[in-house]
């Protein structure tokens, strides 16, 4: 016996014993129709087998073919059913972890805008660390680590109890409309996540060396009542270090109009925040709070009290994934683009930051194909990979 039902963009049902659950298309919707409509009148054993074998054909979903037609980037090898970034007519050697696929794939059958994925996934491919981690044999494992953490969802507290109390909706629904994903990807593939650091509220008297507070508190002469705390207008005016580390740790610098001159410990909106090179990042993913610039997702910071900022991340500064299930990550650099603390006085574009570090890129290229052009014999499909990103 044949079923059909159509759900959304999904025709699902069974033939015989066996269930089945396809993309929605008009033309394959019509011939199981007609298939259904026949099994009323077949009269052997024989010709509705014959059936339920046309039938079966119409439920093998092809995600090669749709996967390539619907984005050209991306090979799929027929003979290891692996998924591979395409670029210049050049097929990447590091696999997508299935986690990226099954996200690209959920994104076609719904619709969604997947690019923004597949330039994450470009920008990944950059990362110096993961050569080297593809060389000694961790490299896929690496993949892996740092898409489950992008993949993360996390349940909304606040949004899931709204939605109850507000909206009179049941826990249950509630909670998946509450669900999101902890780590946001722009649309020029940068991680938007965040940081937890606390306001620097002291500063230092120049003539004698004493601690006096950053801000002047401002007072009512009638009744003494606190008016104001003195805080800038802007959040980029304002001075904050890591909420753990604080001082402590590599010093890093911080650049921008509104920067800090020298390396140190301070974090502003509207800065690149930089370790000196790669040697000040634990890379190692078995490892966890040790040298690195740190940040996560939602799950990430609610362990921790202070301020919160936004930052993006560029995939190519990720260093280590120490945690995918709660969402800690170790980075080279990060750009801090807003915060909770306060209001921005101007805003900073994703696509600005994502531009600086393709300039970046590009002078990374620059060198690996110089390397590589030195020891041209073997490696020339190296080359064409690198250049292909």
């Amino acid at each position: 016996m044949i079923t059909i039902n159509v759900i959304g963009d999904q025709i699902s049902g069974s033939y015989g014993d066996t269930p089945f659950c396809v993309n929605y298309s008009e033309d394959t919707y019509n011939k199981m129709v007609n298939l259904q409509d026949r099994q009323d009148v077949v009269a052997s054993m024989e010709e509705y087998n014959q059936l339920m074998e046309e039938f079966a054909v119409l439920t093998v979903q092809d995600y090669k073919s749709t996967i390539e037609t619907e984005c050209p980037y991306i090979y799929v090898n027929e003979f290891t059913n692996e998924f591979f970034l395409k670029n210049n007519g050049v097929v990447s050697s590091v696999p997508m972890p299935q986690a990226l696929v099954d996200r690209i794939l959920t994104s076609i059958d719904k619709g969604v805008d997947f690019m923004p994925l597949v330039k994450m996934w470009i920008r990944f491919l950059r990362n110096p660390i993961l050569s080297k981690k593809m060389e000694d044999g961790r490299g896929e494992d690496f993949a892996k680590r740092f898409f489950n953490f992008v993949n993360l969802e996390y349940v909304h507290p606040q949004l899931k109890n709204q939605l109850m109390e507000d909206h009179g909706l049941s826990e249950e629904v509630a909670e998946r409309r509450a669900t999101m994903y902890q780590m946001k990807i722009t649309k020029e593939g940068l991680l938007n996540g965040y940081k937890v650091s606390r306001e620097i509220l002291h500063k230092y008297d120049t003539e004698t060396g004493e601690e006096v507070p950053r801000y002047g508190r401002t007072f009512n002469p009638d009744t003494g009542e606190i008016e104001s705390d003195g805080l800038p207008k802007h959040v980029e005016d304002r001075l904050f270090e890591p909420a753990i580390m604080g001082s402590g740790g590599a010093a890093f610098s911080c650049e921008g109009p509104n920067g800090y001159p020298g390396n140190g410990h301070f974090i502003k909106v509207g800065c690149t925040h930089r370790l000196p090179d790669w040697s000040y990042v634990d890379t190692n993913d078995m490892r966890s709070c040790v040298k690195g610039l740190h940040f996560g997702g939602l799950k990430y910071i609610a362990f921790y009290t202070g301020e919160i900022h936004n930052i993006f991340v560029d995939p190519m500064h990720v260093g280590a994934v120490p945690d995918d299930e709660t969402g800690a990550i170790r980075c080279l650099q990060y750009f801090v683009h807003s915060s909770l603390a306060g209001v921005n006085g101007s805003i900073y574009h994703s696509s600005s930051y994502a531009a600086k570090t393709d300039e970046e890129w590009e002078e990374m290229r620059k060198e690996a194909v110089q390397a590589f052009s030195e020891a041209k014999a073997s490696i020339d499909r190296d080359t064409a990979e690198i250049n292909a990103l």
